[in-house]
């Protein structure tokens, strides 16, 4: 027999209470004198008064009794009695908060709270409900960056804390690693492997559930997790979809008009109804709206009922250099987060082409002819003229291999480059020649390919090159790549294992001259040469000619919440990940400065009517708009 315990043995001096509470009962009563007419009745209570002992004899009485009684629950109750018996298992489950752009939607409760807010608030309550044992697990994602994650924890105030400090992205996000790392770390939980990796399960810890805690916009169950409905149980926050936002942007300059550009606006409505909404731009400051340039656009039903989607088109832009702001007046809109789009207004640039050779009639025919057509500004170098400074965009090397060291500091196309015996070459390794390679694949998907047609290709000879994973193969024969590139920091290098004129028939082909007019577009659209930077949010922003003349140097960018961040450049460039916050960030490097533009660019963000989710097998996830309500102990109060 197992006798009980107590949890809480000092509370058993409150027992000693009995003592008074029965001398009450033994103690006379001290009654006050009364005026009578008569004693007669009265001479038992007279002999009573007499006596002199203060204390009578202890009687039956029924309200001692139950007054003992009561004395002796409560006591118990404080004491916390406990028998032993087997423990009942805790149990671990984790919480996903989803905190991406459209948990900014104020629909969240009759205070105005944000989705994010509403989702922190139901967590709460999920820690509060917690037995002792119980572990949590927090993981907020907000994409990008933007993702916190803690181990298992049973302290309901540093979960708590956790909870407070978790802060709104304006990236997307589908959830689905977030989703799997909790359903990875259950299953660690009492398994094979156990919590903490020594092979034996954890008898006083077992897996609960995830707790998803997200408006359903975007959210993906990966395969992974299974077909099993019940490890999942999704808290659906949310129930507007009262919104009408931007999700595209395209400034292009208006060709041999200065001053002058086009601006393509894409919407999304996510009301069940037609919305007729304002479209306008403003320059410099979002107040500031431009004369003229504004239209109203009709847009379809969201939502079940349609698409949406629509645009709207500025044909002429006429306006100096600045930043542009493209705002949508809704009336009644919960997400205002994607009602104002960034981008910057810039002049077209032309790219700089510098052709480094020892004489090469076909190509320099090529510079000569766009540079008098106005596509680039082309210039032809000797070797001897050559420095790795070289103002240009992009320099092609015919031929000529500079000294290590003193590569240019700008994109490069490297031809038939010419090498004794084996060794590395501009970051390729070169083994030795091939004789008479034939094209087995070209990569016809890669922008360096499009329109370039090699099926009446001959080669005689070419470089053989070892493979690198880390270059991108856009021309193969059996034993060796033909025609690849490589990036190293913002510098990106193409290698062209032949020569188009000595080694092959390409010269006489009309796809050489496509191949070389696709390089020049590909690094306009990597610099950004007359198309200002425009990013989507979480998207990393790769910044390019911010080296000083070693290629190296700090950068300093500025967030739209006037942060400043420093990182340090390589080979004349850089990456920015911190791209999470909508609008401008200012980039200064080397005495230059420059800027580019964050938008939400999410149709699924922008659609922000809540939805119900769905596992891989096609069942529907458990799903809940609040977090159950339980019942917690009250007895300490009695």
């Amino acid at each position: 027999m197992n006798w009980p315990s107590f949890l809480a043995p000092e509370w058993g001096w409150l027992g000693l209470l009995a003592a008074p509470l029965v001398a009450l009962y033994l103690l006379r009563q001290r009654r006050a004198d009364v005026r009578v007419s008569s004693t007669l009745l009265w001479s038992k209570t007279l002999a009573d008064m007499q006596a002199s002992s203060p204390f009578q004899k202890l009687r039956r009485n029924l309200l001692l009794l139950l007054q003992l009684l009561i004395l002796a629950a409560l006591v118990l109750t404080l004491m916390r009695p406990v028998v032993q018996a087997k423990a009942s298992q805790s149990r671990a489950g984790v919480i996903v908060i989803d905190a991406t752009a459209s948990m900014q939607t104020r629909d969240g409760g009759p205070n105005g709270e944000t989705r994010l807010e509403r989702a922190k608030a139901e967590a709460k309550k999920l820690v509060d409900a917690m037995r002792p044992g119980d572990r949590f697990m927090l993981v907020a994602d907000g994409g990008g960056l933007s993702q916190m994650r803690s181990g298992f924890s049973g302290v309901k105030s540093e979960l708590k804390g956790l909870i407070d400090g978790i802060q709104p992205a304006d990236t997307s996000s589908d959830l689905s690693e977030s989703l799997l790392l909790a359903a990875t770390s259950l299953r660690a939980i009492g398994g094979e492997n156990g919590a903490g990796g020594g092979g034996a399960k954890t008898e006083a810890l077992q897996a609960g559930k995830i707790y998803l805690l997200s408006d359903g916009s975007g959210v993906r169950v990966p395969d992974a997790m299974g077909t099993d409905n019940k490890l999942l149980e999704f808290i659906k926050i949310g129930s507007s979809d009262h919104s009408v936002g931007i999700t595209a942007l395209t400034i292009t300059p208006v060709a041999h008009e200065a001053k002058t550009y086009q601006v393509f606006v894409g919407l999304k409505n996510a009301w069940p109804v037609e919305k007729k909404v304002g479209v306008m731009l403003a320059l410099n400051d979002p107040n500031n709206f431009m004369a003229g340039q504004a239209q109203f656009v009709t847009l379809p039903a969201g939502g079940t009922k349609g698409t949406g989607q629509g645009a709207a088109v500025f044909e002429k832009v006429v306006s100096d250099a600045g930043r542009l702001y493209v705002r949508v007046d809704d009336t009644d809109d919960d997400f205002p987060l994607d009602n104002t789009a960034y981008g910057m207004l810039e002049p077209e640039r032309v790219p700089k082409v510098a052709l480094v050779t020892t004489g090469n009639e076909f190509l320099e025919t090529f510079i000569k002819t766009v540079t008098r057509l106005g596509r680039v500004k082309g210039e032809i170098l000797a070797p001897g003229a050559y420095t790795p400074n070289v103002d240009a965009d992009l320099v092609i090397l015919d031929g000529f291999v500079p000294a290590a060291g003193q590569l240019p500091r700008a994109d490069t196309l490297l031809i038939r480059p010419q090498v004794t015996g084996t060794g590395d070459v501009a970051g390729f390794h070169v083994t030795s020649e091939i004789a008479s390679p034939a094209v087995m694949r070209v990569r016809s998907e890669d922008a360096l390919m499009a329109a370039v047609n090699l099926s009446e290709l001959r080669l005689s000879r070419s470089l053989l090159v070892g493979r690198d994973p880390e270059a991108v193969e856009v021309v193969s024969a059996g034993e060796s790549p033909l025609v690849e590139y490589k990036d190293f920091g913002g510098v990106r290098r193409y290698l062209v294992t032949f020569s188009p004129m000595l080694e092959s028939n390409w010269y006489q082909l009309p796809s050489l001259l496509v191949f070389l007019q696709n390089v020049i577009e590909v690094t306009k659209e990597r610099h950004y040469i007359g198309m200002p930077e425009i990013l989507a949010a979480g998207t990393p922003a790769k910044l390019w000619d911010v080296g000083d003349a070693s290629g190296g140097g700090e950068v300093r960018i500025k967030t739209p919440e006037g942060k400043t961040m420093a990182l340090e450049a390589k080979n004349n460039g850089a990456e920015f990940a911190g791209t999470d916050r909508v609008g401008f960030y200012e980039v200064a490097a080397g005495g230059k400065k420059s800027a580019f533009a964050v938008n939400v660019m999410s149709a699924g963000e922008s659609d922000i009517g809540p939805r119900s989710l769905e596992t891989v097998s096609g069942g529907n996830v458990e799903e809940a708009t609040s977090v159950a309500t339980v019942n917690e102990e009250v007895w300490e109060w009695a």
